[in-house]
């Protein structure tokens, strides 16, 4: 049996009571909401490899897709939702990767670096340089997977639109969000059930129809 190989950031990666932002989620849906790995997995009657964690950066996402590599089969399907490019990463103090995200608060993790060094950091990935090395990761990735089935989408349209970059990637728009499904009650951006089940229809169409969606940075 084929499997489907999900690599991402929180997006991508399954809800989880040990995460608070999904805890409280299913904790108001009542069970434990499925994403669209598993919307997509169980339409093409495949096995699920989801790869997604919390707050990943895209230098961990295609670490952890290297990583896996040797495991992917060439019938399997190979679905990146790219993170954020101004993200990055620097080891901590336990010498662990620490994701660096915009407007968070790091010092407690570091001792050797200051805020003032994190912020400018992430004012000089603003630069659009950093969405072309997101763009040969790609490239790196679509010619070694040349005879697989890959799709790559980044839910964080504004961050590239914004840049004078083009990214060649996927973006499904118009997903509904947890902060719309519960009017408010819980403020959060990310995909409610309903909203990954839409974008699985979506990728399902692409991978079994070879269909380009309507929205998109830059076809690949």
């Amino acid at each position: 049996m084929a499997t489907v190989w999900t690599f991402g950031d929180s997006f991508t990666e399954r809800y989880s009571s040990t995460n608070k932002w999904s805890k409280d989620y299913i904790e108001w849906k009542g069970y434990l909401p499925k994403v669209y790995g598993n919307f997509v997995s169980e339409t093409l009657n495949c096995n699920l490899q989801n790869m997604g964690k919390v707050s990943s950066d895209n230098y961990t996402i295609f670490e952890t897709f290297c990583n896996r590599y040797s495991s992917i089969n060439d019938n399997d399907v190979i679905i990146i939702g790219w993170s954020s490019y101004l993200r990055f990463r620097i080891v901590n103090k336990w010498n662990e990767w620490e994701p660096i995200i915009p407007n968070v608060n790091y010092l407690e993790n570091f001792d050797f670096i200051s805020n003032d060094t994190i912020n400018e950091m992430l004012l000089n990935r603003e630069n659009s340089r950093y969405i072309d090395e997101l763009n040969n990761y790609i490239e790196f990735i679509n010619t070694i997977c040349s005879n697989k089935k890959i799709i790559h989408w980044t839910p964080f349209i504004d961050n590239f639109t914004k840049s004078k970059g083009r990214l060649n990637c996927f973006f499904f728009p118009h997903m509904e969000i947890i902060d719309t499904e519960t009017n408010g009650k819980l403020d959060d951006r990310h995909f409610s059930e309903m909203g990954h089940q839409k974008l699985a229809s979506e990728l399902v169409e692409i991978i079994l129809n070879n269909k380009k969606p309507k929205y998109c940075i830059t076809l690949i």
